[in-house]
């Protein structure tokens, strides 16, 4: 019956929904039987859009020929048929155009924020980009200096890591357990699919949360306009204004680079100081990452906001005393970090904080995407083990230290050591708070307990 063949592709069907290619109207789920050649020119016209390109029904004829001719795909012809049912099934019209290049940037502004008064102030989202050398040393920053690279508030999302390994091994720990969101291309540049993949699941949580927010981003290439959104306002900011509309530009990513550098050096420091060289492995950055964007305090990023004109109300005197005397802390044990360092020669003396901080600010986050790697994405999903050899060889010449699995125990015994540290250097209050932890620690004991076999009671002899 129709209601078994619902439920039978339930999981297809929600699918389709969340991606905006089927109408909850539609009757029939209908698949092109060219998702290859379709998914290529959606992807092409995403990238169009965002270059505020019009396109004609003739040139879209003329793409997808050309992609199925790339595709490999013989007795293709895109005929006026297959166009409009393309077109009907994705939501194309004639109003390519998302974003007005024309308008006046003052103008722009003004409307930006007049969209955004209708918002509550926890309800207006920012994301940003940026590039992170995860694995730079300060003495090794004297080799990026100047140089342009193009390398592979309140209610804080995660940060989504983009790396160059689609299977990095972190250690034994599974990708949907860490700290961040981690996803991966060749590149590690943001692309269109990771963008809306993103704002998708973001979508997905307001819906869950019975929240409508907006979600402002600039006009970068990687950065689709998205139909289908319930819940997710995306509004874009005006072209050449995003030193003064985006507000992550405005402090909130130093910030969150201050504190990342910081542990880094401080990292650097204590090995010295054990006679060791310190390399990080590949999950360190990671839990270094969230614990620095767990430290960007919520006055940084309201202040950053406020700058931008997100918010109406005003910021209380005290919130401003605060952030300064937070910076101004964090700046002095970061200066006598590096005064440290450059006592044992792992700082060099022409290299400042603000060099080691800055180093990758030009690094080249997204690009847009050529025909090649829009048709080289298709096969890679049409071949999922293609390159499973290489990603090998990826892997192996990462820099990730293998560990084998922690036994409990251990961990106990590392968490009692540190609360004995703790307690000889006089900090008594962070050993104590430390007491919940052995509890978790030794809960994990009884709950992980295996259940003996019939077997077991047998001597292997």
């Amino acid at each position: 019956t129709t209601l078994n063949s619902w439920l039978e592709n339930k999981d297809k069907i929600l699918d389709a929904i969340d991606a905006d290619t089927f109408s909850v109207n539609q009757k029939r789920m209908r698949t092109s039987t060219h998702s290859d050649i379709v998914n290529s020119l959606l992807a092409w016209l995403r990238q169009a859009r965002v270059q505020s390109i019009l396109i004609s029904g003739p040139i879209l004829t003329e793409k997808a020929n050309q992609f199925a001719a790339q595709l490999g795909v013989e007795n293709f012809e895109c005929t006026n048929g297959w166009l409009e049912h393309f077109k009907a099934r994705h939501g194309v019209s004639s109003r390519l155009v998302c974003r007005e290049a024309n308008s006046a940037p003052q103008l722009l502004i003004n409307e930006l924020v007049a969209i955004l008064a209708q918002y509550e102030p926890w309800d207006i989202y920012n994301a940003d980009e940026t590039g992170l050398f995860w694995q730079l040393l300060p003495n090794r920053t004297l080799a990026f200096k100047g140089e342009k690279c193009s390398s592979g508030k309140k209610n804080k999302r995660k940060l989504l890591v983009i790396g160059r390994s689609a299977k990095p091994r972190f250690n034994g720990i599974q990708i949907n357990r860490l700290p961040v969101q981690y996803t991966a291309n060749k590149k590690a540049w943001m692309v269109c699919t990771i963008f809306e993949e993103y704002v998708r699941a973001l979508d997905r949580a307001m819906v869950q949360q019975k929240r409508k927010v907006v979600l402002t981003e600039d006009n970068c290439p990687a950065h689709p306009c998205i139909t289908g959104l319930k819940a997710v306002r995306l509004q874009f900011l005006p072209l050449n204004t995003t030193s003064h509309t985006q507000s992550l530009d405005s402090g909130v990513i130093r910030n969150f680079k201050v504190h990342y550098c910081h542990y880094l050096a401080m990292r650097t420091l204590i090995a010295a100081d054990s006679g060791n060289t310190f390399k990080p492995d590949v999950m360190m950055p990671i839990t270094i990452m969230k614990k620095a964007w767990g430290l960007v305090e919520k006055e940084t990023i309201a202040n950053c906001f406020h700058h931008c004109g997100f918010t109406r109300e005003q910021l209380a005197s005290e919130d401003n005393v605060l952030e300064e005397e937070s910076e101004s802390e964090e700046s002095s044990h970061f200066n006598n970090t590096v005064d440290q360092l450059r006592i044992v020669s792992l700082w060099p003396t022409d290299v400042s904080q603000d060099d080691f901080i800055d180093v990758d600010a030009v690094v080249s986050v997204s690009e847009l995407t050529s025909d090649s790697d829009i048709v080289a994405a298709q096969s890679t999903i049409d071949k999922p083990d293609h390159d499973a050899a290489a990603e090998e060889d990826e892997n192996d010449n990462d820099t990730d230290i293998h560990h084998p699995p922690i036994k409990i125990a251990a961990g106990i015994a590392a968490v009692d050591m540190l609360q004995l540290l703790l307690v000889q250097q006089g900090i008594d209050n962070a050993a104590y708070q430390l007491s919940h932890l052995s509890a978790v620690l030794a809960g994990l004991v009884s709950t992980q307990a295996r259940q003996k076999n019939i077997t077991d009671y047998f001597s292997k002899d």
